[in-house]
Parts: structure tokens; sequence; C-alpha cells
């Protein structure tokens, strides 16, 4: 069983996301207006386990509905885990 643990969402602005603003649960946008999403705070949100599993395919979707709708944006997958 994977270990769940819970920091404070300033806490989490702060670490991961310095600058930027929280816009909805697991959604940010930083100082030059790029948008932000959490993975690991999405599959809190929807009571899903933190899986490597799980991560990559809630990125998948997001990258999916972007490529939909907006074409032209461009995807960076970011980890701040990877630091």
């Amino acid at each position: 069983m994977t270990e769940r643990r819970r920091i404070s969402r300033e806490a989490f602005e702060a670490h991961f996301f310095p600058g930027s603003r929280r816009i909805a649960p697991g959604i940010w946008i930083d100082r030059e207006g790029g948008v932000h999403y959490s993975v690991p705070e999405l599959l809190a949100l929807v009571d899903l386990e933190d899986t490597p599993e799980n991560r990559a395919e809630v990125a998948a979707l997001i990258e999916r509905r972007l490529a939909e709708d907006h074409p032209l944006a461009t995807v960076i997958r970011h980890d701040p885990a990877d630091h």
C-alpha cells in the first residue's frame, strides 16, 4: 500500500509553484500566464491512489484534452519530486 502524505495548500504552493496562484484544485497559473496541473493533487481530489499508473493515466488524460481544445499548446511534463 502506498503511503499518502498530506501537506498544507500553502506549503504545496510555496514549494512546487513559487509565484503561482491556485485557480482550482490541482490547477495553477504562473506569473507568465502558463497553466500548471498538479497530478498528485488531482488524484487526491477524486480520492484515487497516488501510483505511477494513476499519475500516467491522469497526465495522459490532461494532455489529450489540451490537444483537443488547444492544438497549438505545448505540454511539458515536470515532476517536482525529480529535484
